[in-house]
C-alpha cells in the first residue's frame, strides 16, 4: 500500500483528502522496468498506473511499420487513459521506454471509486485533456517542425519527467519516437553537442543549457505543459 499521503505522481498529490483515500486501498506499488507494457493496442487493459519515476510512451503504427510515439506520460499523470471513460481496450500500445516505479490501480477498482466520488472523475478527465492538447501538439510537431525543433521539444518533456538533466536514451530509439531517419536524429544531437546544448554519451543525454533548448524547440513545446500548470496549478 502506498503511504498516507503519495506525493510524487501530481494526480495523486493533487486529489482531496477523501478522494485519495478511496484510491489509497486500492493502489499497488509496482517496478517498472524498461519495455514494461502497461497496454497491448487491441488487448484489454487491467489497470491504470500513475508513475512516480520513468516515463511511458504511447505509439501507434500501420500493419508492421515501425511505430510512432503519439504522446508520453510521466510523474505528471495517468498511464491508460481510456480505461477512464469507459473504454476497454485500446488501438495504442504502451510501455515504458525510461525505467520507473509507481502505483497500479485495477481498472475496476478504480471504476468503483470514480462512483463512489463526484469529485474524482473530473479530476481525471482533466489530465485527459491536457494529454490531448500534448498530442495534438505533437501532431503540429510532427506535421510542420524541423528534425531539430522535434527533438528539442522532446528532450524538454523528457527532462520534465526525470530527476535531473540526464535521460537515458539512444539515437535510434529517439529516431522511431520522432518518426525519422536515425541518421537525421544524429546529426540534430551532434550540432546540439556542438554548441553546448547537450552532451552525449554512452546512451544518456545531458542537458547543459536548457533555456537554449527552449528556444530551439521554437513554440513546439510549451502549450500542453501551460494547460496543466493551469488546471493542476495549487
Amino acid at each position: 500500500m502506498p503511504p498516507e499521503r503519495a506525493d510524487r505522481n501530481a494526480i495523486l498529490r493533487y486529489l482531496s483528502e477523501e478522494d485519495y483515500g478511496l484510491l489509497r486501498p486500492r493502489l499497488e506499488p509496482v517496478e517498472m522496468p524498461v519495455r514494461f507494457p502497461l497496454a497491448t493496442a487491441g488487448r484489454p487493459m487491467d489497470a491504470v498506473y500513475f508513475p512516480e519515476a520513468g516515463i511511458a510512451s504511447i505509439t501507434t503504427s500501420v500493419r508492421h511499420e515501425i511505430p510512432i510515439e503519439i504522446g508520453i506520460v510521466g510523474r505528471e499523470g495517468v498511464a491508460n487513459l481510456p480505461a477512464l471513460m469507459g473504454i476497454d481496450r485500446s488501438p495504442s500500445d504502451s510501455f515504458m521506454q525510461i525505467q520507473g516505479t509507481g502505483f497500479r490501480i485495477g481498472v475496476e477498482r478504480l471504476r468503483e471509486a470514480m462512483a463512489q466520488s463526484p469529485t474524482l472523475m473530473p479530476i481525471l478527465l482533466r489530465f485527459v485533456h491536457v494529454y490531448m492538447v500534448q498530442t495534438a501538439s505533437t501532431v503540429l510537431a510532427n506535421g510542420r517542425a524541423h528534425i531539430p525543433e522535434r527533438l528539442a521539444r522532446w528532450l524538454l518533456m523528457a527532462s520534465d519527467r526525470v530527476d535531473g538533466e540526464r535521460i537515458a536514451l539512444t539515437h535510434e530509439f529517439l529516431a522511431t519516437m520522432l518518426g525519422v531517419r536515425r541518421p537525421g536524429v544524429t546529426v540534430a544531437l551532434r550540432e546540439f553537442e556542438r554548441r553546448g546544448l547537450i552532451d552525449g554519451a554512452r546512451g544518456v543525454i545531458t542537458i547543459l543549457d536548457r533555456s537554449a533548448i527552449e528556444t530551439e524547440a521554437n513554440g513546439y513545446y510549451g502549450i500542453a505543459e501551460a494547460e496543466f500548470e493551469r488546471l493542476f496549478a495549487t
